[in-house]
């Protein structure tokens, strides 16, 4: 076993599902998120879930158009992150997926 340096100040984890066309693939949707301007705060972006209706235009989603799910984690090595600085995170990260690739939160 190899130790690793544990962190002074916990990572925020939140999960979004936003709706974008089929033909969005996961790489686009990596490179939106990581190229928002998060200050450095976002750590990871895991894909956790895709969602397809079996019924057209079923649960909010027209044709054409799926789910996808991601875990983020916000850290800061130097502070404990604020919710204006999670806020403002989030904020990039939703306004950088619109631009790039027309997502729109899931609600």
């Amino acid at each position: 076993p190899v130790a690793q340096r544990v962190a002074k100040m916990q990572a925020v984890e939140r999960d979004i599902a936003v709706i974008v066309r089929e033909k969005v693939t996961h790489a686009e949707l990596m490179q939106a998120i990581h190229s928002a301007p998060t200050q450095g705060l976002l750590r990871h972006a895991v894909l956790f879930d895709v969602y397809r209706p079996k019924v057209e235009a079923a649960g909010g989603l027209a044709v054409g158009e799926k789910s996808l799910a991601v875990r983020l984690s916000l850290h800061s090595d130097e502070a404990t992150l604020t919710d204006a600085q999670i806020e403002a995170a989030m904020g990039a990260i939703m306004a950088s997926l619109s631009e790039r690739v027309s997502a729109r939160l899931r609600s």
